[in-house]
């Protein structure tokens, strides 16, 4: 179950959300969509995004399932999180792991640390009300403050 603590006023949902995605830009991880994986440069562009594959539906189970299956490969992780962006038709989602201090985990070394960047024209029931009107969903024990 995701942390429900609220992160706060607008502005610094925005600062965080914002945090995370230029942390992100930078993680240099292989993407997994549909059980296919590719390696990824830093500096993912919205052009890169486009070319992960597009799923009609992304679920809850999807996601829960990505930071199960992945979590031995990160073992300094504190948490796991995930990130959706609307673009147009679909919402591209990030699912990635956090350290102590709620810093996506970067390419720590050999294996890198698990990213799953996925693009979907829509999320089922369960993942959309698990985000509610944030855009951040962290599972772990506590959210990270920004």
């Amino acid at each position: 179950m995701p942390d429900q603590r609220a992160l706060g006023d607008t502005a610094a949902d925005g600062r965080c959300l914002g945090t995370f995605d230029v942390t992100l830009r930078e993680v240099s991880a292989p993407l997994e969509c549909g059980g296919r994986s590719r390696a990824a440069g830093s500096g993912r562009s919205t052009r890169s995004a486009r070319r992960v594959p597009l799923r009609a539906v992304l679920t809850y189970r999807d996601v829960v399932a990505f930071l199960v299956r992945n979590r031995a490969r990160a073992p300094e992780a504190a948490a796991g999180a995930v990130l959706r962006q609307r673009e147009g038709p679909v919402f591209l989602v990030q699912t990635f792991f956090l350290d102590q201090e709620g810093v996506p985990l970067r390419d720590t070394g050999t294996p890198p640390a698990p990213v799953w960047v996925c693009r979907a024209r829509r999320l089922d029931g369960e993942l959309r009300a698990a985000f509610g009107d944030k855009d951040l969903i962290i599972f772990g024990q506590e959210a990270p403050s920004c």
